[in-house]
Formats: structure tokens, sequence, C-alpha cells
């Protein structure tokens, strides 16, 4: 592709950065619960490091944990970002709880449970 002689390049044009506002649009709060505490404690620790997310995301969630159950709540800037948040997070929560249930059985074995 050829210039012309006195044209001058493009400037790139930066679009604004969306910030995360403090007042989403959408909010959803579930609550999961677990078979036990030690499940809800080990999901729940599972999901911290996922909930560490720097601005600029259209959503932010919250993790909670009392007793065996879970809670968490998903804000985020419109309904399309609150269904992604949401389905993800379900998906980290079903996961997770497999993950226990395939390991738990050896570590039972090993400690004599």
């Amino acid at each position: 592709m050829r210039r012309r002689a006195n044209s001058k390049p493009r400037e790139k044009r930066r679009l604004p950065r969306k910030s995360r506002s403090e007042n989403a649009s959408a909010e959803i709060t579930i609550e999961i619960g677990l078979p036990s505490s030690k499940v809800a404690e080990t999901v729940y620790r599972s999901l911290l490091p996922e909930t560490k997310q720097p601005s600029g995301f259209r959503s932010h969630v919250s993790v909670k944990r009392r007793g065996r159950t879970l809670e968490l709540q998903i804000f985020a800037d419109d309904i399309v970002a609150l269904r992604a948040a949401s389905n993800t997070f379900l998906r980290f929560v079903t996961v997770a709880v497999k993950t226990v249930n395939v390991v738990a059985p050896f570590y039972r074995e090993r400690n004599g449970e």
C-alpha cells in the first residue's frame, strides 16, 4: 500500500476507557447451599482470586461464606455483563465442587478416615 507524498500518517484514535461505575445498573445475589462447611470453605477459597479484577471490567463479584452457604453478589454495568459474570461464576462453583468430590476420597484414604 502506497502513501501519497504529501499525506500525513493517520493518528490512531483512542476511545475513552469506561470505568466501572459504583452504581451498577444490574445486580444479582445468588445463594448456594453446599453439602458441608468444609466444602463451602474450599469452594470459597478457590473463588476468591477470581473476584480480584483491575478496574475497566464491566462487572464485579463479591463472595461471602456463612456456614455451608456461599453467597455470590454480582454487580454489572449492563444485563449482558451480568449474564456473562453469573454464568462464569456458577461454572467456577460447579467445577470446584466436582473437583472436591473427585479429590476428597484420596484425602480420606490417606488420613485414615
